[in-house]
Order: C-alpha cells, then sequence, then structure tokens
C-alpha cells in the first residue's frame, strides 16, 4: 500500500513481533502492515521495501543496516538503506517513513579494481579480490572453489560486482555475499534449496508455462580479435624514415633487429631509454628521438604476431533438428552478440558455446506461492508436482517474491526446468568453460594497457648538495637558491 494511503488511517496495523520482526541500525522498528515487498532475481540484485511508524525525532539514513526475521527468527533479508523517504502525517507528531533497501553485493558496487592475473584460478582470484578489496568492508571468504584456471584477467578500473561476475560467467558458477557479509563462489550445481517443493507445501493457484523468450540455437559472436602465427617483415633505411608499419596491428612485443643485431624495445608512451618502440593494437614500430636514421645500407627485421578481427558461429544441431520437427521449417534460431573484449576466436568459441548451453532449451516454468522459508534465486529445488506432470523435476529458481497479505508472509517463487537433454546439474556440468582456461577483458580493449598506481613514501633529509633524484631538489645551501632565477624543483 502507498504511503499516502496511511495519511487518514488510525489506528495503524503492524507487523507482530511474533511473526515478522523490522530492525534498522541494530534497532527495532514498527513496520506497517501490506507494505512488505521483498525481490529476489537470479543474476540481479534483491531489494526490499515497506514503511515505518516513528515520532518525528527519529529520521533515517543511507547505508544504515536493515534485517528482517521471519517467525523462526531467521534472516529473511539483510542489506542497507538505499533511499529513506519521510511524510509527516497532518496535525499528528508521527513520520511514516518509506524505507528503499538494497542486498549486501553493494559493498562489491562500490569498490573499483585495476588488476591483471595471468595463469591463475578463477577461486584464486576471487581470494585476491576479497583481500584486496572487501575485507575492508566487513566481507570475508566463504565457500570459494577453485574453478577452472584464467590464462589471464585484465579489470580496468571496474566494480569488483562486475569482476566477479565475469568470473563467474566464464567458469559457470555462481556467485553472492550472504546476509552474514561472507562471499561464496561456486558451482551452481552445489547450490541446493533445502527442502523439496511438494503440493503439501505450495498453494493451490500453481501455475505452469512452456518456451523460452530468448531461445537460440544458432550463435554469432561479433568484435572479437585473433593473433597471427609470427611473421617477420623487414625494411630498408633511407636515411630519414624513423617509423615503419607492418602489415597487421601489433598483438605483442615484437622482437626488433637492425643488420641482425637485437634492439631494445618498449611500450611507446610507457617506456622511455629503448631503442624501439610498439603499442598494442598499432601497426607501427617506431625509432627512439634520439636515434640515427636508418640508412639505405641498414635493414630492418620486426618478428611480432599480428592480430584481425573474428566472427565465429556455434550452433546446436540437435536443438536446431528439434526444431525443424516442430516448426516444420529449417529450425534455426538465430542470435547476433557484440563482445569486442574477446581477445582470440578460442574465447569468442567459448562465449558462443556459453550462451547456447544457456538459452538453447525450451523448458518449463513454474510459478507457485509458499508460506514456507528458504527458497532462494539460483539455487536447484526438485519439485514435485504430478498433477502438473512435474515429478522430482530438477529446476532452477529465477526469482523469489516475498511479501505481505495482513501481515502474514508469502513467497512467490518462479522456478524453470533444464535442458530437455539432461537436468541442470548436467548442463552446468558441461558448461563450454568448465574446467578450461579463459581469457577476460573487462573494460579494455585490445589496443590499451593498464596502468595501475602504488603509493609509498621515504625520509629524505635535506643537507647541503644533497643528491638530485626522483624524491629530492638540488639544495646548494641552506641560504641560497640555485640562483637569483631558478628554484629548487
Amino acid at each position: 500500500m502507498p504511503i499516502d494511503d496511511y495519511y487518514y488511517l488510525s489506528p495503524y496495523q503492524f507487523f507482530k513481533p511474533e511473526y515478522v520482526r523490522f530492525t534498522i541500525n541494530g534497532s527495532e522498528v514498527k513496520v506497517l502492515v501490506n507494505t512488505l515487498s521483498i525481490d529476489d532475481v537470479i543474476g540481479e540484485r534483491s531489494t526490499a521495501s515497506f514503511v515505518v511508524k516513528t515520532d518525528t525525532a527519529t529520521h533515517f539514513q543511507q547505508g544504515q543496516p536493515v534485517e528482517i526475521y521471519d517467525a523462526d527468527l531467521n534472516v529473511i533479508y539483510a542489506g542497507v538503506i538505499d533511499k529513506p523517504s519521510e511524510k509527516r502525517i497532518p496535525g499528528q507528531d508521527i513520520l511514516l517513513h518509506s524505507i528503499q533497501c538494497k542486498d549486501m553485493h553493494y559493498l562489491a558496487d562500490k569498490r573499483i579494481v585495476a588488476k591483471a592475473y595471468e595463469s591463475t584460478l578463477a577461486g584464486d582470484i576471487v581470494q585476491d579480490l576479497i583481500t584486496l578489496k572487501l575485507a575492508a568492508e566487513g566481507v570475508t571468504a566463504g565457500t570459494v572453489q577453485s574453478g577452472p584456471t584464467v590464462n589471464e584477467a585484465v579489470f580496468n578500473y571496474i566494480p569488483v560486482t562486475r569482476a566477479i561476475e565475469a568470473l563467474a560467467e566464464k567458469a559457470g558458477y555462481i556467485w553472492y555475499i550472504d546476509f552474514d557479509k561472507t562471499l561464496h563462489f561456486k558451482d551452481r550445481a552445489a547450490n541446493i534449496a533445502p527442502w523439496t517443493v511438494t503440493g503439501a507445501d505450495v498453494l493451490p493457484d500453481v501455475a505452469v508455462e512452456h518456451g523460452n523468450p530468448k531461445y537460440r540455437n544458432y550463435q554469432y559472436i561479433k568484435g572479437g580479435t585473433d593473433i597471427t602465427d609470427p611473421q617477420t617483415e623487414e625494411f630498408k633505411g633511407d636515411g630519414k624514415q624513423k617509423s615503419f608499419s607492418t602489415g597487421f596491428k601489433i598483438a605483442k612485443v615484437p622482437t626488433v633487429k637492425v643488420n641482425a643485431i637485437a634492439q631494445t624495445v618498449g611500450i611507446r608512451g610507457v617506456e622511455t631509454g629503448k631503442q624501439w618502440y610498439w603499442s598494442k593494437g598499432e601497426n607501427a614500430v617506431s625509432q627512439d628521438d634520439s636515434g640515427t636514421p636508418l640508412a639505405t645500407t641498414d635493414t630492418l627485421s620486426i618478428t611480432y604476431q599480428g592480430e584481425f578481427s573474428v566472427i565465429v558461429i556455434s550452433k546446436d544441431q540437435d536443438q536446431i533438428i528439434n526444431r525443424q520437427t516442430v516448426e516444420l521449417n529449417s529450425g534455426i534460431n538465430e542470435d547476433v552478440e557484440d563482445e569486442p573484449e574477446s581477445t582470440n576466436r578460442e574465447a569468442a568459441f567459448q562465449s558462443a558455446a556459453a550462451k547456447l548451453q544457456k538459452y538453447a532449451t525450451i523448458g518449463r516454468r513454474v510459478k507457485f506461492r509458499t508460506k514456507r522459508s528458504g527458497l532462494e534465486a539460483g539455487q536447484l529445488a526438485t519439485v514435485n508436482l504430478p498433477e502438473h506432470g512435474l515429478g522430482d523435476a530438477e529446476m532452477l529458481i529465477e526469482s523469489v517474491q516475498i511479501s505481505d497479505n495482513g501481515g502474514e508472509i508469502f513467497y512467490s517463487v518462479s522456478a524453470i526446468e533444464g535442458p530437455e537433454m539432461g537436468s541442470w546439474t548436467k548442463m552446468f556440468e558441461r558448461m563450454a568453460t568448465r574446467g578450461q582456461a579463459f581469457v577476460i577483458r573487462e573494460n579494455i580493449n585490445t589496443q590499451e594497457v593498464l596502468i595501475t598506481l602504488e603509493a609509498f613514501s621515504e625520509s629524505v633529509t635535506w643537507t647541503e648538495n644533497v643528491v638530485q633524484n626522483v624524491y629530492a631538489c638540488p639544495v646548494p645551501s641552506t641560504g641560497l637558491f640555485p640562483s637569483t632565477t631558478r628554484f629548487p624543483c
């Protein structure tokens, strides 16, 4: 019920503490019935909203912790206030507060990471992110499984949330921060619902749907790049030219030789003191400004690996044949995704295969209501509703909505059935990257280099004729400047 509908209602009806309890900042508050709404959706942040009655001396603030308990004192929601608003009842010293909350994932939403990893287990990266960023927010590690090896992961100043989501998606894992600020990163098949759904636990208004609005069995991935085999190109000097163009954009540090003599090579704009410079994603190798242009008798040799754009296609032939018999046509259902961050064809094929595993199925969705707590989005639940053709079906809970009717709590659950060829557990085991190494590049393209800063300090004792370095300036004496026009630093 909207807050305005309570303006002239008296007396107010509150949740009874023996059924539902609400605390804000550790103190119990009075919440009006018919105002509670909690939404928990797989892959999204769970939210909560309700209306609190207080006197005019009480004001709530963004970020204050919120906890909601059921009749058995189990936590059914924990988070923080996202946006509080209040209105005074006309003629009364009463405030009604509309409280909107977000869950504990905000702790990862508000921290930024800039770091690169190579040949590291996905779980070890998650552990490092907890230590590096989330421990300061009170987050601890729960079940963090090792997962597959990550060949390369580059996180370019993105929220920690996005970094862990990228790892979870490629690994076929699920991750979440629970009510007590414990972070879990684990196999989806290990996230089992605490009880079996039967007719004894659900209300009679069960609904079953057939279909999949995101169905596809033919997946295109555009925008990725791949790398050529090593190749060598040679150039003759002309006494003037100091920059030489290669046939492909350079993907990795090249080997540069002049008259068969190896040269030092650095990243353009990042390194100094080298003889030649290159930049990822550019097709030019340039000589240092202090170098002497190559003469007509000189030969420049550049050995490098180039990069080129790719479009990959992956299809599920069994699903195409299945749809042919139903649709009486080609059976092909196509979808295209732009993923410029894919760094090679293997990564693009992994992404395409993962999307087909997720969307190339037309299963069933069951919706039901229950008064029993414990079900959460992302869990695998066994559903035994034979009157709807669901006999011990393994279903993935995609959303749980918690609301009240006159103070009594109801859970509205939506769960989807796995692929026709097997269960969700088997599907998770077949995920494209399960047990395989993969690559992640978030918020950085193949032409960019990640640079991070490290804070440090050094103590310098100021004396006459101190040696000049990066930390100190020249001071010829304690009472004189270097000259009448030149100052230190």
